[in-house]
């Protein structure tokens, strides 16, 4: 394939497509989505100069995932955005069958960029225990618009023994002691883990240790993060193959944190807390800015899942990014709020419960008692006092109804709340996202609604505020 061709050829697509998709019914207002095909992991998060760099994993030619390339997005100010193409592509033998996800680290003003590249090799092969190579790639950049030529700095010999061949989602930071890079894994007997590596110039690495918990917790862990908020640190990770239950690991694959002791040893006196109890929350990755804020971004989809995006697929792509969310620590607990930046969407105070468009709503809760917010009295949430538990669902029974708001296969997703204190709701025309007590539970989800009304009922004596919001400006 004639790779530089190819990009040229994604790039006229995307400049053709999104102008196009960007009107549909369903286009997001203020969250990101693809210029054109699949989106789904936020990659290479991070800020230089000024300039915040959103990478994500991507698949512009088709809207249900095929080839992984990577696109890329800048801003200074999370409302104006300029898309600068595609970053990456899998053009070498390094990564010929997909540029996976990785991470970024700034030094000196250069981006290192750091992502697995995959490789299936011909034959009779099962690519879990045989087959596949799982390299780890270094290239650098000034501004995201170019990169240097790849380099391997890890290959399958460099990783410990025992392990299956999936072994990717590098990410780099630094402690006390140097540069560290963590890597998700699966062992040959399926327990989830991750590597950790060092390195004094960020080119040679070396293995330092493993982290695992003390009883398994999933066949894989992904996009594993170790991030340190107020002298704290926590591994956050993708583990897959954790048993579902009613208040906890609900959809397929998780996304959550654990404490680490200071010797990065998971803290097992702390369970396991999960970022997002929606339907549509996975791969998150964090970085710092340089005003010193902990920012998360999560990619709004999940993988195999048994619900749909049907009627985006429909109309030629398929999933976004959550708003960035930053991070603060309250005990064991990380608090998410989105960034203050986001206020700058506010349009008009909104004084009745119905309206067109994007919104923001809040709601103080002042005695326990139970609560019920419905969207066009068909995407509910709510708070059972008793149970101490809140709920995000969708009414299958009103699904038909004219103006209903629909999960394509999307039920109920619960959370256990001790008490219900606020609720803040972020609604973009097909996505939403709930901040409950200020950020210590969130659900993040998509919807799907063919009329552009919105009418709010709740539970008496509550009275929202709302704001109408305006959409990101989008250059591609």
């Amino acid at each position: 394939m004639d790779f530089k061709k190819d990009l040229e050829d994604i790039r006229a697509l995307e400049q053709k497509s999104y102008p196009e998709i960007s009107k549909t019914k369903h286009s997001l207002g203020f969250h990101l989505m693809p210029p054109a095909g699949w989106l789904n992991d936020p990659n290479g998060l991070c800020e230089a100069g000024g300039v915040y760099h959103i990478f994500f994993q991507y698949s512009p030619k088709n809207a249900n995932g095929a080839e992984k390339y990577w696109g890329h997005y800048i801003t200074q100010d999370f409302i104006e955005y300029t898309y600068t193409g595609p970053f990456m592509s899998p053009d070498n033998q390094l990564d010929a069958d997909g540029v996976y996800s990785g991470s970024a680290y700034v030094e000196d003003g250069k981006i290192y960029i750091y992502y697995t590249g995959n490789v299936k090799l011909k034959g009779d092969y099962d690519y879990t225990y045989t087959g596949r190579l799982s390299n780890t790639i270094l290239v650098k950049t000034d501004d995201g618009t170019w990169t240097d030529d790849k380099k391997a700095v890890l290959t399958n010999k460099d990783y410990p023994e025992g392990m299956s061949c999936h072994i990717r989602d590098p990410k780099v930071f630094k402690d006390e002691e140097g540069y560290k890079m963590v890597l998700g894994a699966r062992t040959k007997d399926d327990k989830g883990c991750v590597f950790i590596y060092a390195s004094s110039d960020l080119v040679n690495w070396s293995f330092v240790k493993l982290i695992e918990s003390g009883e398994p917790f999933g066949y894989m862990w992904e996009c594993p993060d170790i991030i340190t908020i107020a002298g704290k640190s926590f591994l956050s990770l993708s583990p897959q193959g954790v048993a579902s239950e009613e208040y906890r690991y609900q959809n397929i694959y998780q996304s959550g944190y654990f404490a680490l002791k200071d010797d990065y040893e998971i803290d097992e006196s702390v369970p396991f807390t999960e970022w997002d109890m929606g339907f549509d929350f996975y791969a998150p990755q964090t970085f710092r800015d340089e005003k010193g804020r902990y920012i998360l971004i999560g990619w709004m989809g999940i993988p195999d899942a048994d619900y749909t995006n049907e009627p985006t697929v429909r109309d030629g792509w398929q999933h976004a990014l959550t708003m960035a969310r930053e991070l603060t620590l309250e005990g064991n607990k990380v608090i998410q709020k989105p960034l203050a930046e986001y206020e700058a969407l506010r349009d008009q105070r909104i004084d009745s419960l119905s309206f067109k468009g994007m919104a923001e709503i809040s709601v103080k809760v002042l005695e326990d008692k139970d609560i019920r917010l419905a969207i066009n009295d068909s995407l509910v949430f709510c708070y059972d006092s008793n149970k101490k538990a809140a709920a995000l669902l969708f009414d299958q029974d009103k699904e038909n109804m004219e103006g209903a708001v629909r999960g394509f296969g999307r039920t109920v997703r619960k959370a256990k709340v001790e008490s219900l204190e606020d609720i803040k709701i972020y609604l973009d025309t097909s996505a939403v996202e709930i901040y409950v007590n200020g950020g210590k539970t969130v659900f993040a989800s998509r919807y799907y609604c063919d009329i552009p009304e919105r009418k709010i009922d709740l539970t008496e004596g509550l009275t929202p505020e709302i704001y109408s919001l305006k959409q990101f400006k989008i250059n591609i």
